[in-house]
């Protein structure tokens, strides 16, 4: 009950906190997700392996608001909050009282145009997006994860909701150049705490200052920024760490988008096989000045027919006889679950080889309906995943149905991946 009355306030803030009289303005979302899934589990260690099919059930929302409250000055925010069946996708972990409740302050900031349309400083909670990329997105380099159900059929590697930053940013506009600074403190708090504060915001554990630096010109857009990063003194990693990267935005005529973009860190810590002779052995590697970097463009058509394609590289990833012992060890660790970390999902699904590709088709069907089409292949194994989407669009809410499949042999990235299949409906309300 202590769980659902905070989830429940969060949500409730957006309505009470940002100023009287504006639940008439708010904007908001309600998402219900029916998520079916097939996947390989195995009910004991010596069990074998076997397919079950689980239905995950999901209701989440989001409302946000901008209130101006002095010429220059404006107050925004939104909150989001989740109640989920099946959280893990498996059957074999389930929620305490079978439900799962989150919620989060996604943003909250307050704005003041210093210098209208020369200086604009703001505070609170911001997101922070400088990558224009799809499939994966190398500059944005201090985003969270995506919030909400783990399904995101899409092929976006930004979610439909996300949660922001506590911080301050100052942003100088002078022409076609724009500068920016974003600094967020480190915020941590005991466990005892978290389990109460998570409702409201997620832990900060370093001080981050990120500059920004984006130039137009013509068609293009141009931007570099550059990261600094410690845990400070008493932290678990109180070295300073960098993090730079550079990307170019350009439109050719009016039906292509070129985008391209790099970022690198000083090191990057990444688990790894330890030992050909040792089949589940585990070492830490630290990468330095891996490249994360995406090159792609966009087609659009006249009748809104859209082709994408990017490629994608990362350094931090396994190639050549590290990435075939990554391969032989997650077959090993397939006859021998929980005899050692998942080394495949470390970055998260399908991220763990260096070349990747990624190809989405969408357009209109009708007035009403839309369809896209996508894949992504693992370049190295050529094994991958590909999704195909329907929504269909009314006046405050839409209908939507996707189906991802995963294919692959044993010995590659997605044919080790115990999803099978998974289908996503789910209906959204607007307000």
């Amino acid at each position: 009950m202590k769980t659902l009355t905070v989830a429940a306030a969060a949500l409730a803030v957006a309505a009470t906190t940002l100023l009287p009289g504006a639940a008439g303005a708010l904007d908001g979302q309600l998402l219900l997700d029916a998520v079916p899934t097939a996947a390989l589990v195995q009910q004991a260690p010596s069990a074998p392996w076997m397919q079950a099919e689980t239905t995950e059930l999901a209701a989440q929302g989001a409302v946000s608001h901008t209130q101006a409250l002095a010429e220059g000055l404006s107050l925004s925010g939104s909150v989001w909050a989740l109640a989920d069946t099946l959280p893990s996708g498996s059957p074999l972990s389930t929620p305490p009282a079978k439900l799962d409740l989150e919620s989060r302050v996604l943003e909250l900031k307050l704005t003041w145009e210093a210098l209208p349309g020369t200086l604009i400083v703001d505070g609170g909670k911001l997101l922070i997006h400088p990558s224009s990329g799809f499939f994966r997105t190398p500059l944005n380099i201090i985003s969270h994860a995506a919030l909400g159900t783990t399904t995101n059929l899409s092929g976006s590697a930004v979610g439909t909701w996300e949660e922001g930053w506590v911080g301050a940013r100052a942003t100088l506009l002078v022409g076609n150049l724009t500068v920016s600074n974003f600094f967020s403190p480190r915020l941590d708090w005991s466990d005892a705490a978290d389990s109460v504060l998570a409702y409201v915001s997620s832990r900060q554990p370093d001080y981050q200052d990120l500059s920004r630096v984006t130039l137009r010109v013509g068609a293009t857009d141009l931007q570099v920024l550059g990261l600094v990063s410690t845990g400070g003194p008493g932290s678990a990693d109180p070295d300073v760490h960098v993090t730079a990267g550079a990307g170019m935005d350009t439109g050719i005529g009016d039906a292509i988008t070129v985008r391209a973009e790099v970022s690198a860190a000083d090191s990057t810590s990444r688990l790894a096989p330890g030992s050909t002779q040792l089949p589940l052995a585990v070492v830490t590697q630290s990468v330095a000045w891996a490249p994360r970097a995406l090159a792609g463009f966009t087609w659009t058509g006249a009748d809104q027919l859209t082709v994408m394609a990017e490629y994608y590289y990362d350094g931090a990833g396994f190639g050549g006889s590290d990435y075939r012992q990554l391969i032989s060890y997650s077959q090993a660790l397939r006859g021998a679950p929980g005899a050692g970390p998942d080394l495949l999902d470390q970055f998260g699904t399908f991220s763990a080889g260096q070349h990747y590709g990624f190809v989405r088709i969408a357009g209109p069907v009708d007035t009403t309906l839309s369809a896209a089409a996508w894949t992504t292949v693992n370049l190295q194994d050529f094994s991958g995943l590909s999704a195909v989407v329907l929504t269909a669009t009314f006046d405050q809410w839409t209908l939507g149905a996707s189906f991802l499949d995963a294919w692959g042999t044993t010995d590659t990235e997605a044919g080790l991946s115990p999803l099978l299949w998974r289908v996503d409906l789910e209906v959204s309300l607007f307000l």
